[in-house]
């Protein structure tokens, strides 16, 4: 996310702000802006939110289409894993103020664990839940399952780990 983007997102808050964002991330970018998120935000909508403490979260709904597919006509890894990175992110403006998590970081480390294999065509709810916020570090789960119409949990396909660092300048300096 440019910091343009950021910017005109600083008068939103909570779901507004993620609402915005897979908004503004859906319109088509400049070819030379290398934009991953416009082959995917199109295609994610929130199904749920709860800022309520003690772990905020976002559960998105994704459907795999061909362009997010590897050679098997399964979902690629690497598509996973930017859907994760960004989905993860994105429940971070739920608790975000001036000097806290306003610009929701950059990442530390993306570890992504690969279950079953998620054709092209299948329709996954994303659960995104913040573990824990600090000034300066967060820890982030994410969980693609199924998505069931009956509202049970369908079954678990792949998982993540998201670590993040603030990059929040100090509030007197914004």
């Amino acid at each position: 996310m440019g910091i343009a983007m950021l910017e005109s997102l600083k008068p939103l808050t909570g779901i507004e702000k993620v609402e915005a964002y897979l908004k503004l991330a859906s319109e088509p970018q400049d070819p030379k802006d290398n934009e991953w998120m416009t082959a995917i935000a199109p295609y994610l909508s929130i199904v749920s939110y709860s800022s309520s403490p003690p772990h905020p979260s976002i559960t998105f709904r994704f459907t795999v289409q061909p362009i997010h597919s590897n050679g098997l006509g399964n979902l690629h890894g690497g598509c996973a894993s930017t859907i994760f990175d960004a989905c993860t992110t994105l429940p971070l403006h739920l608790i975000s103020k001036p000097g806290f998590w306003q610009y929701t970081g950059v990442s530390r480390t993306l570890n992504v664990t690969y279950l079953r294999p998620v054709p092209v065509g299948t329709t996954v709810d994303i659960k995104c839940d913040i573990l824990h916020a600090g000034r300066k570090l967060c820890a982030l789960r994410g969980e693609m399952r199924v998505a069931t119409e009956d509202g049970h949990e369908g079954p678990l396909l792949v998982v993540c780990e998201h670590g993040k660092a603030s990059t929040d300048p100090p509030v007197g300096k914004l």
